[in-house]
């Protein structure tokens, strides 16, 4: 991590991911395909349980025969194995990836959408001392990000919100609880965060609350409220409607790009904004969620502007502001071997 990153239950410095590379001859050329599993111990997932996952499909043969066209049929076929979310999103990924360059076309090309308008990404703010919050704050603003997501549930969270708001007057402001708040905190705070034009509050409260808690705050709560860790995949949206404002959506969560897909159109069935997120990743998975940004409310895919050293380049930064690649597939490249 570029800095240590600190949300209310913990503080990472460094992140481990996999990288899935796919090869495929194509009418004589061998095609790579690239994808990136994001797994979270949070989730009950680590490099090596992707690993593991990963070694038991060779094992079993679980690919066999597979059309890579067939996307459906890769889904199917990863259904058979329980759990393991973030080591199936990044096989998929990767599978999306060569999808597109088998067809020479972006990947947002071959679900038939349009690279613009997008929203704008935030960029996080982890939780830590005034000094340090300041001194984030202030490269912030000097690399252009004007919206700003700042991890809260600590003992100064007012401070800190009034002090980046002082520094950023005109910026975008929004607040990740990451689960710290009880009931009557967030109701305490909620207020406050109004009149500092907070713009919505993510995972508000302990994850032991019961879904009355978050009914009284989506009620009586002045700041609109996101699911995060409530909201995994398509069966849990229609119970997010009822105790949220919008979802927060991450590959780590969904399995792959095809459920988080499904989950957006059925969140704008019921009711519910979007926002694509993630965890500490490269520019392989952040771009390859990108890529549905077309159809969402609010970005927060600043996780590749996190880390110090990502190896790729895909997702393209203007500030806060994000432009899609054109090249096929996912669109990533090596920074060192960009053919």
């Amino acid at each position: 991590m570029e800095f240590p990153f600190g949300i209310s239950r913990s503080i990472k410095t460094v992140a481990r991911t996999v990288r899935v590379e796919l090869t495929y001859l194509h009418r004589g050329e061998t095609l790579l395909a690239l994808g990136e599993a994001v797994p979270s111990s949070f989730y009950g997932e680590t490099y090596q349980t992707v690993m593991a996952f990963y070694d038991r499909l060779v094992q079993e043969q679980a690919l066999e025969g597979l059309n890579p066209l067939d996307l459906p049929e890769l889904e199917q076929r990863l259904a058979q194995y329980p759990e393991n979310m973030a080591a199936k999103a990044g096989l998929e990924i990767a599978f999306h990836d060569l999808v597109g360059k088998i067809r020479q076309q972006p990947l947002y090309t071959f679900w038939r959408l349009e690279p613009t308008p997008l929203p704008k990404t935030s960029y996080t703010i982890g939780i830590a001392d005034t000094e340090t919050v300041r001194h984030k704050t202030k490269i912030a603003l000097e690399r252009g990000y004007d919206v700003l997501k700042i991890k809260l549930g600590g003992p100064d969270d007012l401070e800190i919100l009034r002090l980046i708001r002082a520094m950023a007057p005109k910026a975008t402001l929004r607040v990740d609880a990451n689960a710290g708040w009880t009931l009557d905190e967030a109701l305490s705070i909620s207020d406050k965060l109004y009149e500092l034009g907070i713009e919505f509050i993510e995972a508000p409260l302990q994850l032991a609350s019961p879904d009355s808690d978050y009914i009284r705050l989506k009620s009586e709560g002045a700041v609109p409220i996101m699911a995060d860790e409530n909201c995994h995949t398509l069966k849990d949206v229609p119970r997010c409607a009822d105790l949220f404002h919008a979802i927060n959506l991450k590959h780590t969560k969904t399995g792959g790009l095809a459920e988080a897909k499904r989950m957006i159109y059925a969140a704008r069935e019921h009711g519910l904004k979007v926002m694509l997120g993630g965890f500490a990743e490269t520019s392989i998975s952040v771009t390859a969620f990108a890529h549905l940004a077309p159809l969402v409310d609010y970005a927060d895919l600043d996780a590749c502007l996190l880390i110090a050293n990502d190896p790729y380049e895909g997702l393209l930064f203007k500030g806060s502001e994000i432009t899609l690649p054109d090249r096929p597939g996912i669109g990533v490249i090596s920074r060192f071997n960009p053919h």
